[in-house]
C-alpha cells in the first residue's frame, strides 16, 4: 500500500494528475498506464507496485534507464518504449514472461542482458535504430516470434538460431554491418517478408526454401550474383536489388508469376532476360542507372506494366506498352 501511495504522490508532484489517476483503489487495479510524450527523465521505483498493469506506454520521453522494480509487473503483455534514451535494460526485465509485444525502437541500447531472452512468449519484438553490436545465442529461446525488427543497428553477425522460429513471418535486418547470414535463416518456414537492405552481404544462404516469401529486399549490398534458385519463391510480389554489383539477372526470375515490383537500379546490368515479358503481373520495373544498350522485345507483352524506369543507361527509348502510365525517358 505504501508504494502505491508513493506512486500517487509522484503523479501529483510531476503534474500528471490530469493523465494518470491518483485514487489508490484505481491505481491498484490499473491495467493500462500511458505516459507517452511527457518529457519524463526517469520513472519512480514505486511503479513496481502497479501489479495489475498489462500495457505500459513510455514512448517519446527522455528515459535513460528503467527501474529494476519493473520486473515486478509480471502481468505486462505490451511495453511501448520507443524514442527514449535507454542505454541499458535492467536484469529484472527477464521476469516479464507474460510479455507478448515489446517495442524498444529508437534508443541507445548496445547490448541486451542475458535475462532478456527469458521473454519466451514474445510474438512481436522491435529494437530498430539502436546501437546493438551483438545478440546472444539465447535468442533461440524466442521461438514464438512472429515479427522481428533489428534494422539500423551495428550487428556484424547473427547467431545461428532461427531454425526454431517456425512462425516468424517478418524479419528486418536492414542497415546493419552484416556480410553473411546464418544458414538457419533458410529454415524459417513461414517467412513472408525478409529485408536485408543496407548491409555488406556478398553471399546468401539457400533462400529458395522460402516459398511463402512475398517481399524480398536485397538492395544496397555487395552482391555480384543471385546464387540461389529464385524461381522457387513462387509467391514473391516485391523484389528489390538496387545498388549491388549485379551484371545480369538469372533467367529463372521470369518464372516468378506473381511478381508485381522488380527494382534493380544502380547495378552493372548489361542485359535483361528476354523472357521478362512472361511476368504478366508486373506493375513496375526499375532498371535505371545500369549498362543496358537494349531492352527485351518481350516487354511489350507486359499488359499490367504502369511504371518503367530506364534512364541513365545507353540511350534507351520508351517501349510501346499500351498500359504504361509513366516512363522516365521519351
Amino acid at each position: 500500500m505504501r508504494a502505491i501511495e508513493e506512486f500517487a504522490r509522484w503523479v501529483k508532484h510531476s503534474n500528471l494528475a490530469s493523465k494518470v489517476p491518483t485514487d489508490i483503489d484505481t491505481l491498484k487495479n490499473l491495467s493500462v498506464l500511458d505516459l507517452t510524450k511527457l518529457k519524463l527523465r526517469e520513472l519512480p521505483d514505486c511503479i513496481g507496485a502497479l501489479e495489475n498493469l498489462t500495457v505500459l506506454k513510455l514512448s517519446g520521453n527522455r528515459l535513460r534507464k528503467l527501474p529494476e522494480s519493473i520486473g515486478r509487473l509480471t502481468r505486462l503483455r505490451n511495453i511501448q518504449c520507443e524514442n527514449n534514451l535507454l542505454e541499458s535494460l535492467p536484469d529484472s526485465i527477464g521476469s516479464l514472461t507474460s510479455l507478448v509485444i515489446l517495442n524498444l525502437n529508437g534508443n541507445k541500447l548496445r547490448t541486451l542482458p542475458e535475462s532478456f531472452y527469458n521473454l519466451v512468449n514474445l510474438t512481436r519484438l522491435t529494437i530498430a535504430a539502436n546501437s546493438l553490436e551483438m545478440l546472444s545465442p539465447s535468442l533461440a529461446r524466442l521461438r514464438k516470434l512472429l515479427y522481428l525488427s533489428l534494422d539500423t543497428n551495428y550487428l556484424r553477425e547473427l547467431p545461428d538460431v532461427f531454425e526454431p522460429m517456425h512462425a516468424l513471418y517478418y524479419l528486418d535486418l536492414s542497415f546493419n554491418e552484416l556480410t553473411t547470414l546464418p544458414p538457419s535463416i533458410s529454415q524459417i518456414v513461414e517467412l513472408e517478408t525478409l529485408l536485408l537492405e543496407g548491409n555488406a552481404i556478398t553471399d546468401l544462404p539457400a533462400l529458395e526454401s522460402h516459398d511463402m516469401l512475398i517481399r524480398l529486399n536485397l538492395s544496397d549490398n555487395s552482391l555480384t550474383r543471385l546464387d540461389f534458385d529464385i524461381s522457387c519463391l513462387e509467391d514473391l510480389k516485391i523484389l528489390s536489388l538496387d545498388n549491388n554489383l549485379l551484371t545480369s539477372l538469372p533467367e529463372s526470375i521470369c518464372q516468378l508469376a506473381n511478381l508485381e515490383y522488380l527494382s534493380a537500379s544502380s547495378n552493372e546490368l548489361k542485359s535483361l532476360p528476354e523472357c521478362l515479358g512472361d511476368l504478366s503481373h508486373l506493375i513496375e520495373l526499375d532498371v535505371e542507372d545500369n549498362d543496358l544498350t537494349t531492352l527485351p522485345g518481350s516487354l511489350e507483352n507486359l499488359t499490367a506494366l504502369r511504371n518503367l524506369y530506364i534512364d541513365n543507361n545507353h540511350d534507351l527509348k520508351r517501349p510501346d506498352i499500351p498500359s504504361l502510365e509513366f516512363c522516365d525517358v521519351e
